[in-house]
């Protein structure tokens, strides 16, 4: 476990252990409270986990080609008027997963819990031609709830996975007589698929992680690569870009970020090497 999870364990220990001492009989700890004298473990000093500019150009440009590296090779699929994807594949959600996290800062769940109606609008053709769209009521930690605002990016990629895949997979996904409400579904193809259809969040960890090796395989600078590509660096990537962009306006980070802790803005915020080395480059 990571340092600050084990903390977290001990701290939850310490809780129990003060309780007990305080209430039970002194025989029942003859020695005392057990976690008295155990010390936290040190935490690393926290690491900007934002992605560069040319990094996120790249997994863009990654995500843009990726029904090419869905479609089937074989000799008998070779000169087909249009190529054909695996069965299980939904390349167009998963494009349009990337540019949701990339252009929202939602987290995993936050993603996998939105609903079709949240959207609007929610018709690919409205949506392709909205100068302004958003996802209404994004439920975050806390129950607490935010509006969050497509991007161009987010816009064009959603309305193209509306438009062409979410119909088949929701067809599948309908139950008791009712449309399939999840916005992001599982392929129907998928024997162990929730009988909903919405995805899971370790689903949005596989997605992701998947579309950083393939980017990665495409790099050959390394200064470009990525190693492991996480749903939650999208988070920080975004959080550093709306920074930026709004002059680091607080109030603006909060609202979109569902995030209010000065420790946890300062961590988001924080730029990335390439960045942080320009600062002072000329000092």
């Amino acid at each position: 476990m990571a340092p600050a999870t084990v903390n977290n364990h001990l701290a939850h220990l310490s809780a129990l252990f003060t309780w007990i001492t305080a209430h039970a009989p002194e025989a029942l700890l003859r020695h005392g409270d057990p976690t008295k004298k155990v010390p936290p473990l040190p935490l690393p000093a926290p690491q900007p986990r934002a992605l560069a500019a040319a990094q996120v150009r790249t997994v863009k440009n990654v995500v843009d080609r990726i029904e090419t590296f869905h479609e089937l090779k074989g000799r008998r699929h070779r000169g087909a008027a249009t190529p054909r994807v695996h069965a299980h594949a939904r390349p167009l959600r998963d494009r349009a997963i990337i540019y949701l996290l990339f252009g929202t800062g939602l987290r995993r769940a936050e993603m996998v819990g939105l609903d079709l109606d949240q959207l609007e609008p929610a018709d690919p053709h409205r949506l392709r031609q909205a100068k302004k769209a958003r996802l209404a009521g994004v439920r975050g930690k806390g129950r607490t709830s935010r509006t969050v605002f497509l991007g161009r990016d987010a816009r064009q990629a959603l309305a193209d996975y509306l438009d062409q895949e979410r119909p088949g997979d929701a067809a599948a996904s309908t139950v008791a007589g009712t449309a399939a409400a999840a916005l992001l579904l599982s392929a129907a193809s998928i024997a162990a698929r929730r009988p909903d259809g919405r995805l899971s969040a370790r689903s949005i960890n596989t997605i992701v992680g998947e579309i950083g090796r393939l980017h990665d395989a495409q790099m050959s600078d390394p200064e470009r690569r990525l190693g492991v590509l996480r749903p939650h660096d999208a988070r920080h990537t975004f959080a550093f870009q709306l920074s930026q962009a709004s002059g680091h306006n607080r109030a603006e980070l909060e609202r979109r970020l569902g995030h209010a802790n000065d420790r946890y803005l300062r961590l988001y915020t924080n730029p990335p090497d390439d960045v942080a080395a320009g600062y002072i480059e000329d000092l």
